[in-house]
């Protein structure tokens, strides 16, 4: 597949909707070796948008707490170590390797890697990433239940609404 442009995965529907790759190995849903090597065949222009999105899915993918801050402190922890972020590009085997210590660590070294060449171009806003900055939704049928039922508290519980950091729906089960 090495000239190809791109190949595509056929998928099947479960009986809730959700589409699962037929492929059990190489997938967007797989492990984090399979996530960290996969990207985009056509990439896109960050801009000021992207480029924040691509700060929080560093701290996402490093996780170990990281990834339940508000993304303003997921950004500035994802500031605080562009060190470790130039270095696990740079020298991902002989340097520090602080990408390592990430509970997914090759989409993190992956991110690394398309971090530091948006921030050592002179416009990052204009670097061209391939990279997949993954989103999901918390609790998406209870954020449907709460959207149809105009829930202001379960939306809040579920993330519709903004807060200062992700809301998560168990804990606030658990403590109740």
């Amino acid at each position: 597949m090495k000239d190809e442009d791109g190949f595509y995965y056929p998928h099947n529907l479960d009986f809730r909707g959700r589409a699962y790759p037929m492929h059990p190995y190489l997938n967007h849903l797989g492990s984090d070796l399979c996530r960290g090597i996969l990207e985009f065949a056509e990439g896109r222009p960050l801009g000021k948008s992207g480029l924040r999105w691509l700060k929080i899915h560093l701290a996402n993918v490093y996780g170990g707490g990281v990834d339940k801050l508000s993304y303003e402190g997921r950004v500035s922890f994802t500031e605080n170590h562009l060190g470790d972020i130039f270095d696990s590009a740079d020298r991902p085997l002989e340097g520090r390797r602080w990408w390592l210590g990430a509970e997914d660590p090759f989409q993190c070294l992956a991110t690394c890697i398309n971090l530091s060449e948006a921030l050592r171009s002179p416009c990052p806003e204009s670097t061209v990433s391939h990279m997949p900055v993954h989103q999901d939704g918390s609790c998406n049928g209870l954020q449907h239940y709460a959207a149809l039922g105009r829930d202001k508290l379960g939306a809040a519980a579920v993330n519709l609404v903004a807060g200062d950091k992700p809301a998560d729906v168990y804990s606030g089960i658990a403590a109740r």
